[in-house]
């Protein structure tokens, strides 16, 4: 498979489980972002990562600094969204897509949590995207054109299939992956 990386930096605000499977599919296909930068309030897992991918940088506990990357991955659980999303929102370009990782946090409450901000994308990431074999269903927001639908995808793609699916569809695929 050709790739083809738009994307240039991309920014982690929680650098578990899934973080890593992205990060691994990425550098298998040798289509890792210019630059990656990972926050965590853990600095074990911000080290763990940091040995695993050396070229990425860490921030312990500065999510603002992951926010600041022209792609920002939300790899939060739902139930920090909450208190983490309203500080991320003066952080945000106006160019900047954000992507959840997370099921059940919709792109409706996503923007409300983000002071407005619209253009978000829900992907629900699988482990087989680590060998490029993932199954990831995408749902896109209203504020996101056709160029950054086709970024957003062209990331996605070393990572395995991403269908695009009807937000509503996504609890689902979550439920039938695990």
């Amino acid at each position: 498979r050709e790739v083809h990386v738009k994307v240039q930096s991309v920014g982690f605000v929680g650098g578990g489980r899934v973080a890593r499977i992205m990060l691994e599919g990425w550098r298998r296909a040798d289509a890792l972002p210019t630059r990656i930068v990972v926050s965590d309030p853990s600095a074990t897992a911000l080290e763990a990562l940091q040995a695993q991918f050396p070229s990425i940088e860490t921030c312990l506990g500065d999510n603002r600094a992951a926010a600041g990357q022209s792609v920002v991955m939300l790899g939060l659980h739902p139930p920090a969204f909450a208190d983490s999303l309203p500080a991320l929102a003066g952080a945000l370009g106006a160019d900047t897509i954000v992507v959840s990782l997370a099921p059940k946090v919709t792109i409706g409450r996503l923007a409300d949590l983000l002071g407005g901000f619209d253009r978000i994308v829900r992907v629900i990431p699988n482990a087989p995207s680590i060998v490029g074999s993932g199954f990831n269903p995408v749902a896109f927001g209203a504020g996101l054109g056709d160029a950054d639908r086709a970024d957003v995808m062209d990331l996605l793609a070393p990572l395995g299939e991403s269908p695009m699916v009807d937000e509503g569809t996504l609890e689902g695929y979550a439920i039938t992956s695990a």
